[in-house]
């Protein structure tokens, strides 16, 4: 009988403690790129949506953003252009601060050279 306690207790203790193990989960997300197919659509890039994106990654993670505009169909001007920029995710402000000033810039270049191709 003292062997059997003995025994019951032992395999009691092994499944007690065999299921104290935690599981943790870390999701990482390490690049994003957008599509558009206007130069208007470039208005509406909720710019904050890529800093909620990487918000849950460790600052030392490096992360690529990239906007890519196909298609730009404007008079006499078809072309399609990308920026990207790459960094760690503590410098996330800056990134996509650089993001957005290189798409904008490239916006107001396709718009200047298609009114330079009207003339």
């Amino acid at each position: 009988m003292k062997k059997l306690l003995f025994i019951s207790l032992l395999l009691l203790s092994s499944i007690v403690f065999s299921q104290e193990k935690k599981v943790t989960l870390e999701s990482n997300f390490e690049s994003i790129e957008i599509s558009i197919d206007s130069l208007e659509e470039i208005d509406t890039i909720k710019w904050d949506d890529f800093k909620d994106i990487f918000k849950d990654n460790k600052p030392e993670t490096t992360i690529s953003m990239k906007v890519t505009v196909k298609n730009i169909k404007k008079e006499n001007l078809v072309t399609n252009f990308s920026i990207g920029v790459n960094g760690k995710c503590d410098q996330i402000d800056s990134l996509v601060d650089q993001l957005k000033k290189g798409v904008l810039k490239m916006k107001q270049l396709a718009i200047n050279l298609n009114d330079k191709n009207k003339k």
